[in-house]
């Protein structure tokens, strides 16, 4: 019997004529610079492979200190041009190397008690999960103009076979851009920026593998047979979910 409480499910959006091949360890690798491309459709990262702290126009000041003589210049949102930002990135013209395949990842958070029977508890998935589902679903469908659906991978079989393949892979972090000491802890931090993102993406629930090429990665993306990743893994449609 599963214990929830350490439940990590993994599900990936799959275009339907792409179903069979996932089925059958097919991966693919999209070009980490690529999501930057299909910002402007609000999927896609303007922001991929950096870390931002913004600043709130309105709001913000900034204090320049003169260290000869401690003079401090104070600018208010009157002097500024713009929104003022803070970015650091991927170094080394590393983010075209990069190939990212994204999964999401649903936790024992994303569950709800459906009821108990027999001194058994079942559990449901959330009404707001369901409907970032669906709303990955509707990105997947916007980008591709295919139909799509969902594929659930099993636990064990899913990060074992990463981590056989050698790949690097982790959990995206969502953090608020306009949080300075946020910003801070993560710009110092050993998170590698490609898995860092904007809280406004925190729906996507993402898990990231990283492929790495020696020159740029090709742009149209790579298919790569991950042995094993599909082992036991299903497809479902949201009506099937929903009684999940």
């Amino acid at each position: 019997m599963v214990d929830i409480r350490t439940l990590a499910l993994p599900i990936r959006v799959t275009e339907n004529k792409y179903v069979k091949s996932t089925l059958e360890d097919s991966v693919h690798f999209g070009s980490l610079e690529g999501y930057k491309n299909i910002e402007s459709q609000g999927i896609g990262d303007e922001d991929e492979g950096k870390i931002v702290e913004l600043f709130k126009k309105e709001k913000s000041k900034i204090t320049i200190r003169i260290p000869e003589s401690d003079k401090e210049i104070t600018l208010t949102d009157k002097d500024f041009m713009q929104n003022p930002r803070m970015e650091y990135e991927l170094k080394d013209g590393m983010e075209k190397r990069i190939g990212v395949a994204s999964f999401g990842l649903l936790t024992f958070r994303d569950f709800e008690l459906d009821r108990s029977f027999n001194n058994q508890k079942y559990f449901k998935l959330r009404k707001d999960t369901l409907d970032d589902i669906k709303r990955l679903i509707k990105d997947k469908e916007k980008l591709t103009g295919n139909k799509c659906n969902l594929i659930i991978f099993s636990n064990p079989d899913f990060f074992s076979s990463i981590k056989e393949s050698g790949y690097e892979a982790d959990i995206v972090q969502y953090y608020d851009p306009y949080n300075l000491s946020q910003f801070s802890k993560l710009k110092n931090g050993n998170k590698a920026y490609c898995y860092l993102k904007k809280d406004y993406f925190k729906y996507q629930r993402e898990y990231r593998i990283i492929k790495i090429a020696k020159d740029k990665f090709p742009q149209e993306g790579e298919n790569v047979k991950i042995k094993g990743i599909s082992k036991r893994a299903s497809f479902f449609s949201l009506d099937q979910l929903k009684t999940l």
